[in-house]
């Protein structure tokens, strides 16, 4: 079946001719403000051109052409985060609080997972999971730029979760591998390789997927399924399949200018022609029950010295060897294969304690720390020796007041220990 033939299920000849026109228009940029380390009023002042997204708080659009936005200080610092605009509508519809308990099942690169994150400013706890294991290594390294502490990556398939964490998480992101005809416009190849058959192939996995997810929702708890395509066998048919052979009820979208819905009024479509971004299909599923489901407390604190150390009162500390972690709550991860289990806060060595630097990106505060020039800044991320009054020993370094690394100073000069993978040349 030809790609325009199978799109009739749903839409009129109109609404198709309006998609294939969107499909010339220029790609879509946007960026999710991490809140905690900078306010919006002063983002815009250095970014005067930045567009509100039009329904997502903190979210911003803006063009290339304007600003290159990955190559700016900010984005090592976590300061934002770049991706897609339809990415940031399947966080807030979610609507994440800080007392949840979320499952992102298929998350690299992570933006989903970060703007998750974000709304529940850094609280309650997040499994952000990713079957391949080079996209988890990728969505690692994401999570510790941006400084969340309350996500923990895992590299499973699915079935790792079950039976152990049935009826565990509140809140559960389905991104669905797809065919992709929603990204046509970004990436020509997912045009080239799109089948009818691929279609159907995908709609056969993501049914499997979905009532897996399910299972794993706690009861009173939302699931938002979501896909990167235009097909209703991806789409609308994949939630069919749920409501009929589960107790699954369907959540109702609140209508925007920006969304499209099918006659079947099963989910919603960001279309490029109504929506300023690529193209998605987001759904809403609750599990009946009362959710009974929280935060437990960590009253049992074994390593007081390592909080005192790394200045950071509050979060569960954990030891695996000689390396101490930090995450928000002590959830039982046995049995999971952990790429990041929590903020690695560094290692007790004989000489005294090796601060990692996924740390500097959390601290909002340090005894021993010092503003670096913009000068001073470019040397540091070229790995370069920093001359500048301190105090001796490990100093965390900042600029605009935000850290950006540590290093270890003595008599004024400042060694760098900025990661050798991440210097600039």
């Amino acid at each position: 079946m030809e790609y325009i033939e199978h799109l009739k299920k749903y839409l009129s000849n109109e609404e198709i001719d309006k998609l294939e026109k969107s499909a010339n228009e220029e790609v879509k940029h946007a960026l999710v403000l991490n809140q905690d380390k900078m306010s919006k009023e002063e983002l815009l002042s250095y970014f005067p051109n930045l567009i509100p997204h039009p329904i997502v708080d903190g979210v911003f659009l803006y063009d290339i052409q304007d600003y290159q936005l990955g190559k700016h200080p900010f984005h090592e610092q976590g300061i934002y985060y770049l991706f897609e605009p339809c990415s940031s509508i399947v966080s807030y519809l979610l609507n994440p609080n800080e007392n949840d308990i979320v499952l992102d099942i298929a998350s690299a690169p992570g933006g989903k997972s970060i703007h998750t994150s974000i709304m529940m400013k850094n609280k309650g706890f997040i499994i952000s999971n990713e079957i391949q294991h080079a996209r988890s290594l990728i969505l690692s390294s994401n999570v510790e730029r941006m400084g969340r502490r309350n996500i923990v990556v895992t590299n499973n398939d699915i079935d790792a979760f079950l039976p152990k964490y049935e009826e565990t998480f509140t809140k559960i992101i389905l991104d669905a591998p797809c065919s992709g005809s929603g990204m046509f416009r970004k990436q020509e190849t997912m045009k080239e390789d799109w089948t009818y058959n691929k279609v159907l192939t995908l709609s056969t996995l993501q049914k499997e997927l979905i009532t897996k997810a399910y299972r794993l929702l706690a009861q009173g708890g939302t699931m938002v399924y979501s896909t990167c395509s235009f097909s209703y066998e991806e789409d609308e048919e994949v939630i069919s399949y749920l409501l009929e052979n589960t107790n699954a009820e369907l959540v109702d979208i609140k209508q925007e200018p920006y969304y499209y819905q099918s006659k079947s009024k099963i989910g919603i479509h960001l279309f490029p022609y109504l929506f300023p971004g690529e193209g998605h299909y987001v759904c809403l599923i609750k599990k009946p029950g009362e959710n009974n489901i929280t935060i437990k407390k960590n009253d049992n604190d074994k390593f007081s010295n390592i909080h005192k150390l790394v200045e950071i009162k509050d979060g569960f500390i954990y030891q695996n060897k000689d390396t101490y972690y930090l995450i928000n709550q002590n959830f039982d991860l046995k049995g999971l294969h952990l790429i990041r289990g929590g903020v690695k806060l560094g290692t007790l060595e004989k000489y005294g304690f090796d601060y990692d630097h996924a740390l500097s990106h959390v601290l909002n505060d340090f005894s021993n720390s010092i503003e670096l020039s913009e000068d001073n800044l470019n040397k540091y991320l070229k790995g370069e020796q920093i001359n500048q009054p301190c105090k001796d020993g490990i100093v965390l370094l900042t600029y605009k007041n935000i850290g950006i690394g540590f290093g270890k100073a003595s008599k004024n000069r400042i060694n760098n220990k900025y990661p050798k993978g991440l210097r600039r040349n």
